[in-house]
């Protein structure tokens, strides 16, 4: 039998927070993103879904999506949005 209760680190999925509906929103309108992750690293593409866990983003049409855990993400936006000109 499956266990689906959350393990220690999970936080459960509430789809209604702001945060959640806002990346939904991002995934139903197929919004080029960008994701800063924790070392710096910074990956563009779309987002396909999202769990509790992870987002797959899809960097290139046609490839497999990479699993972006949620805990290594430190920012993400729209590819439009420059950071550096907003103040």
């Amino acid at each position: 039998m499956l266990d689906n209760t959350p393990g220690p680190n999970v936080v459960p999925f509430d789809s209604t927070l702001p945060s959640i509906r806002l990346v939904q929103q991002w995934i139903r309108r197929q919004q080029v993103l960008v994701m800063v992750l924790h070392h710096g690293q910074r990956l563009q593409g779309q987002l396909l879904w999202q769990d509790p866990m992870a987002l797959a983003l899809q960097l290139h049409e046609g490839q497999e999506p990479l699993l972006v855990q949620r805990q290594s993400i430190v920012l993400i936006h729209p590819a439009a949005v420059s950071l550096e000109t907003v103040r």
